[in-house]
């Protein structure tokens, strides 16, 4: 009886990322994905965005490249045990999860940044430069996704994880080894964005991520 019950319900998810319209620091994004369920407890979600405007921080009076971004990411959930009976059945893509996602960011902008000629902090220089970044990246999540009202529902998680990233700039005049960045006496976005922007190269971080999706089953 139960699988004939599992057959009949809603299998898919399609959600949209309301706060990235509005994520400044990394890039401003139209975003969305789609679930698809798996078994009782194990679905795939698939999730694109598309970069639709500069951030705050693409300050930089020139254009060099043309602005532009993607996010691409493909997760694995497992959803936990709950009571078994016919309610868990229709309502399978709900409660607590835990996850793993692999994901994939490509972004290009033009950045200002302030230094020091030859590491003189009597005169302050501006050098517009083109970044070209790609980042793979893998995250382990958890998370809970729970019903609002007939079919709508909201999705909201937390994870960490490893990242890897492939900088290149063109365009640009300061020299690490003999000039010095001007960064802001307190930890502040912009000066995190122009030290990641000057890495250039392989490098690798920490990944945190934090979210919110609202989303229909049908």
């Amino acid at each position: 009886m139960p699988v004939l019950l599992y057959s009949q319900y809603e299998k898919y998810n399609i959600k949209i990322c309301p706060l990235s319209l509005v994520d400044e620091f990394s890039f401003p994004l139209v975003q969305g994905g789609f679930e698809t369920k798996l078994s009782q407890r194990l679905s795939l979600y698939n999730e694109i965005g598309v970069k639709y405007r500069k951030g705050y921080y693409e300050e930089a009076d020139t254009s060099f490249i043309n602005a532009s971004g993607i996010k691409a990411k493909t997760e694995l959930r497992y959803y936990l045990p709950k009571s078994f009976g016919v309610e868990e059945i229709r309502t399978m893509l709900n409660g607590l999860y835990v996850g793993v996602n692999l994901f994939y960011i490509k972004d290009k902008h033009n950045s200002e940044i302030k230094y020091y000629a030859n590491r003189d902090s009597s005169f302050v220089s501006l050098d517009n430069i083109s970044v070209v970044k790609n980042v793979i990246g893998l995250n382990l999540i958890a998370g809970i996704q729970k019903k609002l009202a007939n079919k709508f529902l909201i999705d909201i998680y937390a994870g960490i994880g490893y990242r890897i990233r492939i900088i290149s700039n063109q365009h640009r005049e300061f020299d690490k080894d003999r000039d010095s960045l001007d960064k802001p006496t307190d930890i502040t976005p912009r000066g995190i964005r122009n030290t990641i922007d000057l890495k250039e190269g392989i490098s690798n971080s920490l990944s945190l991520t934090l979210g919110i999706r609202l989303g229909y089953r049908f």
